[in-house]
């Protein structure tokens, strides 16, 4: 029994031997195996020291070339000196193109200092006359009013006052001034001599911006301004002038019309200023018999004649070689020059006649008479004082011999 019993514990102890071993042998192949496969999955790398860490490979993906370029153009270090770059590339083209600008002027401005000078206006070049720079100085003057104007052409309600700024460069001075004058007319105070018909415009400053119709008498006013001028040639006065004709015609509602005024202002409105007028139909034998040195006529021309609107001008005499001057108060380019009578006739609608009265013209004789013996006595008086003065010097002087 106790054999037995020993008998098999030498068989456990047996057995257990066995087992390790074979477990050792199976650890054996199993570390094999991982260092196999460990030494497979290390390929094509470079062989390190186990350290009793797993290494992890990952394979590099390569970008195309321009892509590299591009993002290392746009890292943050390299555009903050690209930047940094162009600033200063600026920087020294405008400092160049400022030091050759201050040198071009510098080098402009010492010629124009060792230019000659035209002493009459410097806008004007040196050596151009006295008569020609006068006229470059009118127009660069009126250009400059010109431009004033159409900068504050927003303030004008009357466009038809732009489109006379354009039309008639003496006008301008006027035009440029109306958005700020108060509207109102002062004297006119110009001198006038009987038998000579001042020339008068619609947009003097004395009268142009007083109201007459549906605007202003610069742009409605032809028909009071040509019988101003009618009434001051006539009578060498001037207590009548487009102002006070205008406020007469207005209270007798003579403004109106295509023309701005009614022909009855001048068949009507005369006879209260001392005058008279007879209606004719436009014919040139009319001009030809009728105008003398104490008649004039006033004359209704159509749209699209001699201007572009419809107006009144004032025909003053007939020439030596048979044509007619015109005052037209609303152009100086009709009143520059001579015109036929049929072009006159063929262009007006109506023609008046316009002279003294009876009793004017009796009271404008007497003026002269008056004038003229006060004339003959201030002749008389000067001519005596300078016989006496003779006389006294003769005595002076031969009572100087006489003592000699």
């Amino acid at each position: 029994m106790a054999n037995s019993t020993r008998d098999n514990r030498r068989m456990n102890r047996t057995t257990s031997r066995q087992a390790r071993s074979s477990g050792s042998r199976r650890g054996a192949r199993s570390d094999s195996r991982q260092r196999s496969t460990q030494g497979q999955s290390r390929r094509g790398t470079l062989t390190r020291p186990d350290t009793g860490y797993s290494l992890r490979t990952r394979r590099v993906r390569r970008e195309p070339g321009g892509a590299g370029v591009l993002s290392f153009l746009l890292r943050p270090r390299v555009l903050i000196f690209i930047l940094i770059l162009v600033v200063v590339a600026v920087v020294m083209v405008v400092g160049i193109s400022s030091c050759i600008r201050r040198s071009h002027e510098s080098t402009s401005q010492k010629i124009e200092e060792t230019k000659p000078k035209n002493e009459q206006d410097e806008r004007v070049a040196a050596g151009v006359s006295a008569a020609l720079t006068s006229k470059f100085t009118e127009e660069l003057d009126s250009a400059d009013t010109l431009s004033t104007i159409a900068k504050n052409a927003d303030q004008y309600e009357d466009t038809r006052l732009l489109e006379l700024a354009l039309a008639e460069p003496s006008s301008r001075d006027f035009i440029a001034a109306y958005p700020k004058s108060d509207k109102s007319s002062r004297p006119y105070d110009e001198s006038v001599k009987r038998g000579e018909v001042p020339q008068l415009f619609t947009w003097d400053e004395h009268w142009g911006a007083v109201t007459y119709g549906n605007g202003p008498l610069a742009i409605t006013g032809s028909g009071p301004t040509a019988l101003a001028m009618a009434y001051m040639g006539l009578t060498g006065k001037t207590d009548f002038s487009p102002t006070e004709i205008a406020q007469q015609a207005s209270k007798a509602n003579y403004a109106d019309g295509d023309s701005g005024s009614k022909g009855e202002m001048f068949s009507k409105l005369p006879t209260t200023m001392g005058l008279s007028a007879n209606e004719y139909d436009a014919a040139a034998d009319t001009l030809s018999t009728s105008l003398g040195d104490s008649t004039v006529i006033a004359a209704e021309v159509k749209e699209g004649t001699l201007t572009n609107s419809a107006h009144w001008v004032l025909v003053v005499n007939v020439n030596a070689d048979g044509s007619v001057t015109v005052f037209d108060p609303t152009s100086t380019a009709v009143s520059s020059r001579p015109w036929d009578p049929s072009t006159i006739a063929e262009a007006s609608t109506k023609f008046y006649a316009i002279s003294p009265s009876k009793d004017t013209a009796s009271s404008l004789e007497k003026e002269d008479a008056a004038s003229s013996s006060s004339s003959r006595s201030d002749t008389s008086t000067s001519t005596s004082s300078s016989g006496t003065s003779s006389s006294s010097s003769s005595s002076s002087t031969t009572s100087t011999e006489t003592q000699s």
